[in-house]
């Protein structure tokens, strides 16, 4: 079975960096550098409370109703007449990652060669991207809560590859950790899972209204 990681970059194929590049009126390498360091970077941040049931909890209830076509079909994302990615990004980075946002958005920028509203703005695609495809994993009856937590655990060495320097840097955690070392205490789920569910209903929202302007 694939990495979750590789799932969603084998989407992210040349026809379809090329359309989200002239969307976002960015340069094809640099565009691509940024959706691919986003995704790294959204699954570290799951990776990180994998030891909080309630987090898993929640985002699991999340993806049990998040649509799972959006792989896909990734160039519904860049139809979006009604996407502000900003605020996608500013409410699932305020949340999930707090203070180092900032850091994060410009980093992913520096590496990328990308301007940072783009980077911004690549959120709002590698976000509903990355969640459709755990959600593909659930759907299949291949994940339980527990299995969800596992999944991630599995994907550590696959996750941990992808990430830059810079940006394992800023998170400054346990991501790059041995499976079998010692374990970091698992932060308060609370914000979290409630960060995870905005998500999951903004995306949802957005593709609503996808289906809306298509009609």
């Amino acid at each position: 079975m694939a990495y979750i990681l590789d799932a969603v970059k084998e989407h992210l194929d040349p026809e379809f960096i090329a359309e989200a590049s002239e969307a976002l009126r960015e340069g094809e390498n640099q565009t691509a550098r940024a959706l691919h360091a986003w995704s790294a970077t959204i699954l570290a941040g799951l990776l990180n409370h994998v030891d909080n049931p309630k987090a898993m909890g929640r985002i699991y209830s999340g993806l049990d109703s998040f649509p799972s076509n959006l792989t896909a079909q990734p160039k519904s994302l860049l139809r979006m007449a009604h996407n502000d990615p900003k605020e996608v990004s500013g409410h699932l980075l305020g949340q999930l990652f707090g203070q180092k946002i900032q850091a994060l958005n410009g980093s992913i920028a520096h590496l990328s060669g990308a301007a940072p509203k783009v980077v911004s703005e690549t959120l709002g695609i590698a976000g509903p991207m990355v969640l459709s495809a755990l959600g593909q994993r659930l759907r299949a009856g291949e994940l339980s809560i527990p299995g969800l937590a596992n999944l991630l655990r599995a994907e550590q060495p696959r996750i941990a590859s992808m990430l830059p320097t810079e940006i394992t840097e800023i998170l400054g955690s346990s991501v790059l950790e041995a499976p079998d070392s010692e374990q970091v205490e698992p932060a308060v789920g609370n914000a979290w899972g409630w960060a995870m569910l905005l998500l999951v209903g903004i995306a949802v929202a957005l593709l609503v209204g996808v289906r809306q302007c298509a009609g």
